[in-house]
Order: C-alpha cells, then structure tokens, then sequence
C-alpha cells in the first residue's frame, strides 16, 4: 500500500501557483523509449487500443506501432509516423500538434473520415486524431486527467525527437 503524500506534496499538487509563487523555470525533459511505452501501457482496459507503442527516432519524428479494434473491419494494426509542429504557447495556442507523414493508405484515411464521430467519442477530452494529424489540447488533458490545476503554470512546451527518446521543452511560470 503506498505511504500518504507528505503535506508539502499535498499542497503543491493541490495549488501548484500559490506552493510556487515567483517560479520561472525551463525544463528539458528527455524522455526514454522504455518510459514513454510503460506509460502508455498503463491506458485504461476498456479502450479499443490492445497494442500502443511508440519509437522516437531522429529528425523531430516518432513512429507509433497501434494495434485496435475499428467498427466495421475489425482488428487493424498499422505503424504510424508522425511529425512534431513546433511549440505551444499558453494561454494563446493550447493545441500540440503532431502530422502523420507516413503509414496511412487512402483506405485508411477514408475510414478515419467516415468514422470521424466514432473515434472522437472514444478518445478522451483533449485529444483529436484525424486522417491528417493528433492534435492535443494541452490544458483539457490535463483537465481529464485530474491535473487541471497545473494548465495555468505553463507558458510554452515544445515536443523534439532523437532517436530512441521525445525530448519536452518546457517553460512553467507563476506570477
């Protein structure tokens, strides 16, 4: 059984702008191929998705291997590749962009077009995938996944790629 939050830590999650007042800082964040998939393989049991893995490679570029059921057809299992678009910046532009640039056939695209209402009811608050690209709304995830105290703490972040790690830019800010 985990041990209780420490009351500091209880705080800062709880108001992160009041336990943070005066905070300026800018993180780099690598982020390892093996920790990326332990986080995803921790999605909710009652999503579609049976297989997510994600490899980050060179050049600002993540392939994602997906593996899921799709009304109509199936299971479907494809390798994706998506491109990062550059920074966010809050409050102004909240939406994280990613295009996919490779893995997708018309028939694909199609499908993801005439299923459009389907897989948007599925995904979470926050999240929008279509034929073209994933876009994340940054402070709506963070508000479905019960962190919507920390949106008002970021100022930019920005997604790059090596190989085998995605590296986060980010800048938090309290006034």
């Amino acid at each position: 059984m985990p041990s209780p939050a420490s009351p500091v830590i209880t705080s800062l999650l709880r108001e992160p702008s009041a336990a943070l007042a005066g905070t300026d800082v800018r993180l780099t964040l690598p982020l390892t191929r093996s920790l990326l998939n332990e986080i995803l393989a921790a999605r909710p049991p009652d999503t579609p998705v049976k297989q997510l893995l994600i490899d980050p490679e060179s050049g600002n570029r993540f392939r994602v291997h997906l593996t899921a059921h799709a009304p109509l057809v199936g299971s479907v299992t494809r390798r994706i590749t998506f491109a990062t678009c550059g920074p966010v910046a809050f409050p102004d532009q909240p939406w994280l962009r990613f295009d996919i640039v490779d893995g997708l056939g018309f028939l694909d695209r199609s499908l993801i077009s005439l299923l459009q209402g389907q897989i948007e009811s599925r995904l979470p608050r926050g999240v929008e995938l279509t034929s073209h690209y994933l876009r994340l709304h940054v402070p709506a995830l963070l508000n479905h996944l019960g962190y919507q105290q920390l949106a008002p703490l970021l100022h930019n972040l920005e997604v790059h790629s090596e190989a085998n790690r995605l590296i986060l830019h980010l800048h938090l800010k309290t006034d």
